[in-house]
């Protein structure tokens, strides 16, 4: 040991001092530390504290300016028990570490930049498609079944999905036009007939000589004239969801519509013993005024029909983000929780007997009207009555609303 320390005393050349204490080797300082087997210094100029035997990564030490500074170390033992400690100071390192960090963060920035410029593109195409799909659909619900999903030609996966849609659309679309052709047909093959039927039933209720006969005769003649009436109402249902009535729109005072519909049914409410109320604002809607007409009227006749005397019946509209809600409610009865939509489809009635008179085409025909004018219909649960409310795009949304 103590011949070690003499040698790098005594006999070491100022290059393996410079090398050993303070030298830069490559921009690294380094230094040395010598101590005997009581681990005492002996040699070395490390202005720093003996670390522990083996390689130490961060060492404390002060450099030769007396600023505070981290070395890397390694303490092996030498003959004799003593110990050598060489020292690199490990600025070096740091400044490596930091420009590898600072690139690292360079890097994740470019690609996080990358990366939300892509999603976000990708969003936006995205919502692009979803929004004309979107679009479709809302006509399609609307009534107009012509029409198809977009294509734009790509062939990738939205178009294989709109081919697919569409493709489930026009088999949706031919089910329907064959059951409305259906009924019809059947409705306007039977006018006939049925007009014949009639025309020899009053013929020979005006030759009954017996009070009885005329009696029959004429019964069998508001049955017919019923028949008649179920045909002309299925016929005006299936215009009605063909969309040709469109072309005979035009700009009409809801307000001054149902005035006048409430007065001509006034006089039956008051026979039935039951008041009608209206609650209207000065509203302009795009739509046929008798299909309006007749939509009102046949929820009054339901409202007759099903209500008792004493009921209260009150019209109301209210303009409601660029639609108007024409409500009618009642404080009859009601309906059960799961005929509120049920009573909105074709010979749907609550009777289950069907003793009743009507055969559950009225408040289809309302839905097939609201569908018309770009609106729907809804019953709005109450804990008395039966609230119908049908919303109606005003003048300025129609044609945003209509089907192309």
């Amino acid at each position: 040991m103590v011949d070690l320390v003499n040698t790098l005393d005594r006999h070491a050349t100022p290059e393996d001092v410079s090398y050993l204490e303070g030298a830069d080797i490559k921009g690294r300082s380094m230094g040395y530390i010598v101590t005997d087997a009581s681990g005492r210094r002996r040699a070395g100029s490390l202005a720093a504290n003996v670390p522990p035997p083996g390689w130490s990564e961060f060492v404390p030490f002060h450099s030769p300016d007396g600023e505070p500074a981290m070395a890397q170390a390694i303490n092996t033992p030498l003959p004799g028990g003593g110990r050598l400690v060489v020292a690199a100071d490990r600025a070096v390192v740091d400044q490596m570490d930091l420009k590898l960090l600072a690139l690292f963060l360079s890097a994740f920035a470019l690609i996080l930049v990358v990366g939300s410029a892509a999603v976000i593109g990708l969003g936006r195409l995205i919502r692009d498609r979803l929004s004309t799909i979107e679009g479709s659909a809302e006509a399609i619900m609307a009534g107009d079944l012509s029409r198809r999903m977009p294509l734009d030609g790509s062939a990738e996966e939205f178009d294989r999905l709109a081919m697919i849609l569409n493709g489930m659309l026009d088999r949706i679309q031919t089910l329907m036009n064959n059951l409305k052709q259906v009924s019809s047909d059947l409705a306007h093959d039977l006018r006939t007939p049925l007009n014949r039927l009639r025309a020899r039933l009053e013929e020979a209720e005006r030759t009954a000589t017996e009070a009885m006969q005329q009696e029959r005769l004429a019964a069998a003649i508001r049955e017919a004239d019923d028949l008649l009436d179920l045909f002309s109402s299925i016929l005006a249902i299936s215009e009605i969801e063909g969309q040709t009535v469109r072309s005979r729109f035009q700009s009409i005072e809801l307000h001054e519509v149902i005035g006048e519909l409430a007065e001509a049914f006034r006089p039956a409410f008051e026979q039935a013993g039951m008041t009608l109320r209206l609650a209207i604002a000065p509203i302009t809607i795009s739509g046929d005024r008798q299909l309006i007409q007749r939509c009102l009227a046949n929820m009054l006749d339901n409202a007759l029909a099903h209500t008792s005397p004493g009921t209260d019946v009150i019209i109301s509209t209210e303009a409601r983000n660029g639609q108007v809600a024409l409500t009618v409610a009642d404080t009859g009865p009601g309906i059960a929780d799961g005929d509120r939509e049920r009573i909105f489809q074709r010979f749907a009635r609550l009777d289950h007997s069907r003793s009743a008179s009507g055969y559950g085409l009225g408040l289809n025909m309302v839905a097939a009207i609201a569908a018309a004018h770009g609106g729907n219909v809804r019953v709005i649960p109450t804990a008395v009555g039966l609230t119908v409310e049908i919303l109606l795009p005003t003048v300025s949304n129609s044609n945003s609303r209509a089907p192309g």
